[in-house]
């Protein structure tokens, strides 16, 4: 839907949007790993810094491969309209 309205407004920067769109999955994992993390009972520095670090690598792991298969699926989508334009 975000890559239309971008079409639509004759935007050619739909390859970050749509990347950072899907991604965004994994912003919000890591954001709730905060939340989480309040109801464990955490007493050593070693904790936080383990936690947060293997919560950062699996949230920018998620973010990754979200906005791949987001950049993919936009791709897949602008070939179908485009390639559905006859010009004569």
């Amino acid at each position: 839907l975000f890559n239309y309205f971008q079409l639509t407004g004759e935007n050619y920067h739909w390859w970050w949007r749509s990347f950072t769109t899907a991604g965004s999955t994994g912003i919000y994992v890591f954001l709730y790993s905060f939340v989480y993390f309040k109801q464990l009972e955490a007493n050593a520095f070693a904790t936080y810094v383990l936690y947060f670090g293997y919560m950062g690598l699996a949230s920018l792991g998620l973010f990754l491969m979200t906005g791949c298969v987001g950049v993919l699926s936009c791709l897949l989508f602008n070939k179908t309209i485009f390639g559905s334009i006859k010009i004569d």
